[in-house]
């Protein structure tokens, strides 16, 4: 395990590496960034434009400019954002920890329902409870993830007018007064959203494995010694069949960030998707290479972390 941690991590290191000199080449190909922002903006004179190209560093060599990135990369400095004139570092943290505040019990949840359903459908294969959770999965999986927040809002915040359709806090009076139940409020609809969409895939991938391990000859064999249904399902039958649902697991959890940009946009939630989205839209460098990195670290991360959670799921697993 030591030897191939060690190995992964050095792949890793030199993958993460590629990343960054491929995404500096290509946002430097586009030109200098201050150049770009002030194109439109009359009066702005060449002593403004020099000085500004020397704050942010974009004055120098193409190579030395990536080497002098690099190291306040790894010393934690993402640089300043052209925009906001802020520390990208901290805004990649704050609007990072509002955007993980949806994503992670969104996933966890959905991962709950999904094993409920997969038991249930794959224990009563062909039945009219095989067919209803599969149906209504693959509808849950074919519907595009905006259209469901948008009829979440409509149903819920306009039709209903019990949720509310945007933000992560109240503007005015937060609910019962309470800054942590307002939170939650406005937390139903996002998380919803999320759990819809992942419960559905995440249920389809289960119960297709769950199915196929029933028929394994060791399932045959466990209850043929007497084993209760319950320990031979979710004792041996589901264990062996999360594999390829850790697998998917492990990629949702590293492209948390990666795939924020559209809930975010639905429901206005601060967070780092919709940075992201606004970072591209006006050309903010700094916060589309700090946001592109972190994303890059996080699925490098979680899929180091899965190879090795195969090992604890499944001793057959070798890790050569």
């Amino acid at each position: 395990m030591p030897r191939y941690i060690a190995r992964r991590l050095i792949f890793s290191l030199v993958l993460v590496l590629g990343v960054s000199v491929l995404l500096f080449a290509l946002i430097n190909a586009i030109g200098n960034p201050v150049d770009i922002l002030l194109a439109e903006t009359p009066g702005i004179g060449p002593d403004a434009i020099a000085t500004l190209t020397h704050y942010y560093g974009l004055d120098g060599g193409l190579v030395s400019r990536y080497f002098t990135w690099l190291w306040a990369l790894l010393r934690g400095d993402f640089g300043t954002s052209i925009i906001y004139n802020q520390p990208v570092g901290g805004m990649l943290l704050s609007w990072g920890l509002e955007t993980l505040k949806i994503q992670i019990p969104a996933i966890l949840l959905a991962l709950l329902f999904a094993i409920a359903a997969s038991v249930v459908a794959a224990t009563r294969q062909h039945t009219r409870t095989d067919f209803a959770v599969v149906s209504g999965a693959m509808l849950g999986h074919s519907l595009p993830g905006f259209f469901v927040g948008i009829l979440l809002i409509l149903v819920f915040s306009y039709w209903l007018g019990v949720l509310p359709s945007y933000g992560a806090y109240s503007t005015r009076m937060p609910l019962f007064g309470s800054t942590v139940l307002d939170a939650l409020w406005h937390m139903v609809l996002p998380i919803t959203m999320l759990a819809f969409f992942n419960t559905a895939t995440l249920t389809l991938l289960t119960r297709a494995s769950l199915v196929d391990v029933l028929r394994q000859d060791f399932i045959t064999a466990a209850r043929a010694s007497g084993l209760p249904e319950r320990r031979v399902v979710l004792g041996h039958a589901l264990r062996n069949a999360f594999i390829p649902v850790l697998t998917y697991l492990g990629v949702l959890f590293g492209l948390m960030l990666g795939t924020a940009p559209v809930t975010e946009t639905v429901f206005t939630w601060p967070g780092l998707g919709a940075l992201y989205i606004l970072a591209i839209q006006q050309l903010d460098y700094p916060i589309i290479m700090g946001t592109t990195m972190v994303i890059t670290v996080m699925l490098v991360g979680t899929t180091l972390l899965t190879d090795i959670a195969y090992v604890l799921i499944d001793p057959r697993i070798r890790l050569n």
